[in-house]
């Protein structure tokens, strides 16, 4: 589904995050109020305007209730997000995403009325501290507030054995939807399916007894 989305604050985040969102043909208008990062972005967005989103007016001009998201890609600016979140809240905007650098200017931005708040730096370095104390994970995504479906090399010590050995939706809720090797996908419908060196696993279940049970 495309959307059409607003972009607010050109710094390395928002600059990115803007040409990416218009690269998937959403319709994207990038606003700074620095105009040489409006200038280097305006042939790869829809819209760039140089504008101040704390003003009441401006936000009128730029018809900002009538983009079905609102993304903020800046932080550092608490006041000025503040206000122009307090603004589009009396506008009726349908979805404000805020982003900002600690949980407590994340918890102000959601009091204030923002739908969302991303902490980016903490997700990242919660991420990376993930990855080098899992490093068999290859992808994980979120499936619900509890379960998620991962990816990841299979351990040595599942090797040669089959889906009714290790007996895994009994013993620990999961369940082994998939297995790959050598670039062929196979679903696992046949709980005799062996597991083999190098195969790779999609696995549904609670994140933290996947980890537990496989690295």
């Amino acid at each position: 589904m495309k959307h059409d989305i607003a972009v607010i604050g050109l710094g390395t985040f928002g600059f990115e995050l803007a040409i990416q969102l218009s690269k998937y043909g959403h319709g994207v208008m990038a606003i700074d109020l620095d105009e040489k990062k409006v200038n280097a972005i305006k042939d790869l967005v829809q819209v760039a305007v140089v504008a101040d989103i704390s003003d009441e007016d401006v936000l009128k001009k730029l018809e900002i209730d009538k983009f079905d998201k609102v993304i903020f890609g800046m932080s550092s600016a608490l006041e000025s997000i503040i206000l122009a979140i307090v603004q589009m809240k009396k506008m009726n905007v349908k979805y404000i995403i805020g982003k900002a650098n600690t949980r407590v200017k994340k918890e102000i931005l959601l009091k204030i009325g923002a739908d969302e708040v991303i902490l980016p730096e903490i997700s990242t370095a919660i991420n990376l501290a993930d990855k080098i104390s899992h490093p068999s994970i290859l992808e994980k995504f979120k499936v619900d507030y509890k379960n998620s479906l991962i990816e990841l090399e299979i351990p040595e010590k599942f090797i040669g054995k089959t889906l009714k050995d290790l007996d895994l939706r009994h013993k620990y809720g999961l369940n082994v939807v998939m297995k790959k090797n050598n670039n062929v996908t196979q679903v696992i419908t046949n709980p005799d399916t062996k597991f083999e060196k190098e195969d790779v696993l999609f696995i549904i279940g609670d994140e933290d007894k996947i980890k537990e049970v496989f690295t």
